[in-house]
């Protein structure tokens, strides 16, 4: 996340969010997930056995769900280091 490990953000309950965040995608249960996410991801990859609209478009909802939580990590890291930039360009004012 941020190159400083001392930098902080000025709302300490939005700086808490994000580190416990940090600390979840840490965990190896994070990890066996993502690999889990990974494998399902992966057989979702195919049309093979879809015979309806119906189906086809739950199938695009799951590769967008697992999309989304696969992405959270760098999602999460962005919008933090956004935060202490944007906090350390208030305080340099």
């Amino acid at each position: 996340m941020a190159d400083n490990p001392q930098a902080g953000l000025k709302d300490r309950n939005l700086q808490e969010y994000y580190e416990a965040l940090v600390a979840l995608f840490a965990m190896p249960g994070w990890q066996f997930l993502m690999e889990d996410f990974q494998r399902i991801y992966d057989a979702a990859q195919t049309i093979e056995g879809i015979e309806t609209m119906e189906q086809l478009h739950f199938r695009r909802g799951q590769i967008d769900i697992i999309k989304l939580i696969v992405a959270q990590p760098a999602v999460a890291a962005a919008a933090y280091d956004t935060l202490l930039e944007e906090d350390n360009e208030h305080t340099d004012i």
